[in-house]
């Protein structure tokens, strides 16, 4: 009969036993979990119908007040544009938009900002935009609303939406009408896209504060004037006043979303007036009627997710975010085919001009900011959505695999089974009474210890490669180099990549360092998953989805080894490399975009996109604030370099430097080899 204190019959040593017995199946089986969790969200039991859950928005359902006369005026306001935009083919018609804005009564200024181009070599680029502000007649000037309007030249390659500006101007002169407005209202027209919206942003909020202009890279300026804190944005893109649908677009920089009652909001007043709208809402001859209720939700969930995982925001709203600013984009499209408007005014701009009076008289009547519904949902349809405590579950599960395997890495290490013998070697003595003998393990000069100073080293050099991938780029030794920012950025990338590829062969962990770097991997990647997946849900939960099997793949000991061919993980690792993992999504969306080119063309043109994404990312890293080229340089470049470094090594089995001598009569007594 076994002794109580016998480690061979301990309740803790079978649960561990039988784990990592069955360790991978758990894992695989928590994998499976999380991601038919995700897809269960899709069908209608597992998902929640809209909701407003702000009682102070339904002022703006009332029976609207715009009438044909503010149809007219855009009307006219758009063929004046359009024969300002003859003598302005690259340039914004400054002039006009601000006599406009006087002529309408408003209180109108101008804001200059800088951009000094990161790789421009001190090229600098300057810009302009035109607001109005109408004060509230009814209170003193301590909130606002913002209505804004990117302005496109006609030489721009994107779509032309010069129709924003006239239905912006119609509004602020219908709205300057009325006196029940408790909020100022400021209608902002942009120059050279997001780019404008974010120098005013900042110079609104930071205007006053003292900038380093030898660091600064946008220079905001200063704004004359002011109104009350910002309490919601509405950003206007109009193709044409006939409008065919809505787009609601509500990602915002970094995955940021709007309050879910403002996109509520917007969708129930665009069907009142009859719009067809909604989150990535496709043309009517684009509709397809034949998918399944599950199908055509999990395709939204996917689109939500693969547009947000991004951190780039599909609209000027997206930069109000980062204030505590809700705001989102109403991007009006045109009718594949319409009568033309000359010299038949109709009423095309009546519908739209309605929404937006809707919207603003609900968001005046806010006597605070968004915050009873919910700031973090996934869209499944535009009348149903997913909540933060339904979909996190499927992270969790899928995170949950990195810890049960760091648990069962660290229960089996050499200091585990130490401890725990004279754990029990203790106890036994204690209940014997025998204090005066000591154990074998407690006189053993050669006690073997876990090698921790040289593991976190290693972590610091990984660490150090993801720094400098962000801080390299930008050192003016770098920027003098006659290279462009593609080149330069994507050269200085592979570098790091390959010192990270090459660090295995050169560093060489003392015994039981692989063991330890594989627990230290597996908690740090579980973290940074979790942390992440909470900022942006899209970007944690798609990178677990990818990474996860082969997380869980690595094995520690050489017995297991052999269980998955060790060549298959190392190219699976090869594979996981973050540029490489870049190169293969930009390589399908060329492919899916462009399908009559061969595939020797598509390679470089994906190869040259690829290189620019690099490029962009580093950019709007150092002028938005867009974190994406942070983390995947800090946390998974340097994440991969150290399970590339598991999957490359040849782990030596725990016998190779731990022998466990047994008797019939003790506990196994553990000693250390010295060979």
């Amino acid at each position: 009969m076994g002794l109580l204190s016998d480690p061979s019959i301990s309740t803790q040593s079978k649960l561990v036993d039988g784990l990592a017995r069955h360790g991978r199946k758990v894992c695989f089986a928590l994998y499976v979990a999380g991601v038919a969790w995700f897809l269960c969200l899709a069908l209608p039991e597992f998902n929640h119908g809209t909701y407003l859950s702000e009682n102070a928005l339904s002022p703006g359902l009332v029976y609207p007040e715009v009438r044909i006369d503010a149809n007219r005026l855009a009307i006219q306001l758009l063929e004046e544009l359009q024969r300002e935009r003859k003598d302005h083919l690259s340039t914004t018609p400054h002039a006009w938009i601000a006599a406009k804005m006087n002529e309408f009564g408003l209180e109108t200024h101008t804001h200059n900002y800088t951009l000094r181009y990161p790789f421009g070599g001190g090229k600098e680029y300057h810009g302009k935009n035109i607001y109005g502000i109408l004060r509230a007649p009814r209170i003193a000037s301590t909130e606002g609303i913002v209505f804004s309007a990117p302005y496109r030249a006609a030489s721009s390659v994107h779509a032309d939406i010069s129709a924003s500006v006239p239905l912006l101007l119609a509004f602020a002169d219908f709205a300057r009408r009325k006196n029940y407005w408790a909020k100022d209202l400021i209608f902002l027209v942009t120059e050279q896209e997001q780019l404008g919206m974010q120098a005013w942003l900042e110079a609104y909020h930071d205007g006053d504060r003292e900038l380093d202009m030898s660091k600064a890279y946008l220079r905001p300026g200063n704004l004359p004037a002011r109104a009350g804190s910002l309490q919601a944005a509405l950003n206007i893109e109009v193709q044409d006043l006939e409008v065919d649908h809505v787009d609601v677009r509500i990602e915002g920089l970094n995955g940021k979303l709007p309050n879910l009652d403002m996109f509520n909001l917007v969708q129930r007043i665009m069907a009142r007036e009859g719009i067809a709208s909604g989150y990535k809402q496709a043309p009517r001859k684009k509709r397809r009627h034949s998918q399944s209720a599950f199908e055509k939700n999990l395709r939204q969930m996917l689109t939500m997710l693969a547009s947000q995982s991004s951190g780039v925001p599909n609209g000027n709203h997206g930069l109000f975010h980062r204030y505590r600013i809700d705001a989102l984009t109403i991007a009006a499209n045109r009718r594949a085919t319409h009568a033309t408007l000359k010299g038949s005014p109709g009423s095309a701009a009546v519908p739209l001009l309605k929404a937006i009076e809707g919207i603003a008289r609900s968001l005046n009547n806010l006597l605070e900011r968004f915050h009873q519904s919910f700031f973090f949902y996934v869209i499944v349809n535009n009348d149903r959505y997913i909540s933060i405590g339904d979909y996190m579950p499927a992270l969790v599960a899928l995170v949950a695999c990195a810890f049960v395997k760091a648990y069962l890495t660290y229960s089996t290490l050499p200091v585990s089974n130490l401890e725990l013998i004279r754990e029990q070697e203790q106890q036994q003595q204690q209940r014997e009474q025998e204090a005066e003998l000591e154990t074998e393990t407690d006189s053993d000069p050669d006690k073997f210890e876990l090698p921790y100073g040289s593991v976190l080293i290693y972590l610091t050099a990984t660490l150090l490669i993801g720094f400098l991938c962000n801080v390299l780029p930008l050192q003016q030794y770098f920027l003098e180099i006659p290279m462009g920012a593609a080149p330069l950025t994507t050269s200085v990338l592979s570098f790091l990549s390959l010192i990270g590829f090459i660090l295995p062969f050169v560093v060489v962990l003392p015994p039981g360092g692989l063991e330890l770097l594989h627990v230290a991997f597996l908690l740090i990647y579980g973290c940074a998953l979790i942390v992440i997946g909470l900022l942006n849900f899209a970007l944690g939960f798609l990178a677990a989805v990818l990474t996860v099997p082969l997380v869980i793949s690595l094995e520690t000991k050489e017995e297991n080894a052999h269980s998955t061919p060790r060549n298959t993980i190392r190219l699976a690792t090869l594979a996981m490399n973050p540029m490489m993992v870049i190169y293969v999504i930009v390589l399908a969306m060329t492919f899916y975009q462009f399908p009559e080119l061969p595939l020797q063309k598509v390679m470089l043109r994906a190869a040259t996109a690829a290189m620019d994404a690099a490029a962009y990312g580093l950019i709007d890293s150092v002028i938005y604030g867009n974190w994406l080229y942070f983390v995947i340089c800090t946390i998974f470049l340097p994440l991969w370099i150290v399970c590339w470094t598991l999957a490359l090594s040849k782990r030596r089995d725990y016998s190779d430097y731990v022998d466990f001598d047994e008797s019939p009569a003790a506990s196994p007594q553990p000693k250390v080899k010295t060979n």
